[in-house]
């Protein structure tokens, strides 16, 4: 590939070979290093790619085998500009375009983001464009260190940041703090003053450790919601074991209770679904910045059908993206193919659906202790029904009633001792 690329900007010649003695002619180009390729043989003549400057060589060893060559084909760049030459405007054009071409490389075309789970990429490309570092900025006005900065400050979850500009492409890795995660969501919720932690679901305690506050529950008990289990309410006694005064703090507990959640779902056991029929034909488009360009097509595709789509950013090379995409989507007919499932497929089914709904849970820290599923059939549906028995943290915080005791009632306490 690199050598054809050579030999088209120096450009070469197909020629004619006849005469008396071409084999000696052939001979003579080997011994003397002149480059030749492709011969073919025509009977009496012969036919072959040779350089300019190869070609250039060759009028002493014509004279000696007394031979002669006919160009046939000029090919190459200098052949190129030679034919063209008059046409300014048309070189005009290419000048332009190849300089409109290195301006786009001092912008940022492609953003890659890595290493992000808790923080989407939505996320980051917000904070690029309030930092004018997003889609289109310019590279000069970027600085990789401050941006790195800035995301570590701006997010509490981004312990290690790194950003590089490479061609047109900006390249962002981030480190997560996952293990600290839920320790410092709570400290960023725990407020400040007189707090109670209340149930913010029904369950029956299982532990219950309290670093700050007055406990009101123990293991075992059930509650409803919206009971109080830590109260904000301290009491001070004096030397006689009677109270004086209240202080209230914010409560602050880790509470696990057994909690239950109700799953439901029903879907029918025939039902219709799109399948191929067919040889698909493709459409393709073009976008140009925010600006998307449909090529002509030459079929109307009728429904109903199914299509994919795929698209790829252009490159001039390995980083260097322009801001131009290009898409094809195939289109490919179809027809509705009436499916008809087994009880046994049925309640496969249900058990994938039922096992996504748990680990939905379980990523949310809930954890499964028990489940009891029912699987029925009726009007052609499977309806599915399921008590999930979990243990999970509850709790949440509730402003607290002060109350405060009164001079009279402290003088009479004073007075009575």
């Amino acid at each position: 590939m690199f050598l054809s690329l050579i030999k088209f900007l120096r450009g070469f010649l197909l020629v004619r070979l006849n005469g008396y003695s071409p084999e000696r002619f052939l001979n003579l180009c080997s011994n003397h290093n002149i480059l030749i390729w492709n011969l073919t043989n025509h009977g009496d003549s012969y036919e072959f790619y040779i350089s300019i400057a190869g070609y250039r060589k060759l009028k002493p060893l014509l004279r000696k085998t007394k031979t002669r060559v006919v160009i046939l084909q000029r090919i190459g760049f200098p052949f190129f500009l030679y034919r063209y030459r008059k046409r300014k405007v048309f070189f005009a054009g290419i000048v332009f375009g190849l300089g409109f071409l290195l301006y786009l490389t001092t912008f940022v075309w492609l953003i890659d983001i890595n290493g992000n789970s808790l923080i989407t990429d939505e996320t980051v490309l917000a904070f690029l464009e309030e930092e004018s570092a997003s889609f289109g900025s310019r590279k000069s006005r970027i600085d990789c260190s401050a941006l790195e900065e800035s995301l570590r400050t701006k997010f509490d979850d981004i312990i290690w940041a790194s950003v590089r500009l490479s061609g047109t492409k900006m390249t962002i890795d981030l480190q997560e703090n996952l293990i600290t995660k839920d320790t410092s969501e709570e400290a960023q919720e725990k407020p400040e003053g007189a707090y109670n932690i209340t149930a913010d679901k029904d369950a029956v305690i299982t532990s219950i450790i309290t670093r700050q506050g007055t406990p009101l529950v123990k293991a075992g008990i059930e509650v409803k919601q919206g009971d109080i289990l830590v109260g904000s309410q301290l009491d001070i006694y004096n030397d006689s074991n009677e109270i004086v005064n209240h202080v209230y703090v914010a409560a602050d507990a880790d509470i696990y209770g057994r909690t239950q959640y109700t799953y439901e779902e029903a879907f029918p056991m025939r039902y219709n679904r799109k399948v191929r029929s067919g040889e698909g034909k493709s459409a393709y488009s073009l976008s140009l910045f925010s600006y998307q360009v449909n090529l002509p097509t030459f079929f109307q595709q009728k429904e109903p059908y199914i299509s994919y789509t795929e698209s790829r950013q252009l490159a001039l090379a390995k980083d260097y993206y322009i801001p131009v995409t290009f898409e094809k989507t195939t289109y490919y007919p179809c027809k509705y193919e009436q499916v008809t499932l087994s009880k046994p497929q049925a309640k496969e089914r249900a058990k994938e659906n039922l096992a996504v709904y748990l680990k939905k849970l379980e990523e949310k820290g809930v954890q499964i202790t028990d489940n009891s599923v029912m699987i029925e059939f009726a009007d052609n549906q499977c309806q599915v029904k399921a008590v999930i028995t979990a243990i999970e943290k509850i709790g949440k915080y509730e402003p607290a009633e002060v109350k405060q005791i009164s001079t009279d009632e402290r003088l009479t306490e004073d007075e009575s001792d």
